[in-house]
């Protein structure tokens, strides 16, 4: 069987279809259109929050507790969340 090449695209559009196992903690509020549109931001291993895709790659790569604090902020702004107050036991 020959092996089937993908565009950067579709790579990246299935590589986010994939079922992680996460539970997302509402629906996602942007159009459904474009994949790329927008990204789950993991809150906690099972938690996720939808948030704009540029809006989450601003901050990105080694720097995590930077990436968390950003995207916290933008929750915050967003959808008027408190996620640190939220996820208390």
């Amino acid at each position: 069987m020959k092996k089937r090449k993908y565009t950067d695209v579709s790579r990246r559009a299935r590589f986010k279809k994939r079922n992680l196992g996460y539970i997302p903690l509402f629906d996602n509020p942007y159009p459904r259109y474009d994949v790329r549109s927008v990204d789950m931001h993991h809150v906690n291993w099972v938690i996720c929050v939808p948030l704009p895709h540029r809006t989450h790659m601003l901050v990105r790569g080694v720097h995590t507790e930077k990436h968390r604090k950003h995207c916290t902020e933008w929750i915050k702004k967003l959808f008027l969340i408190d996620i640190d107050k939220l996820l208390q036991p």
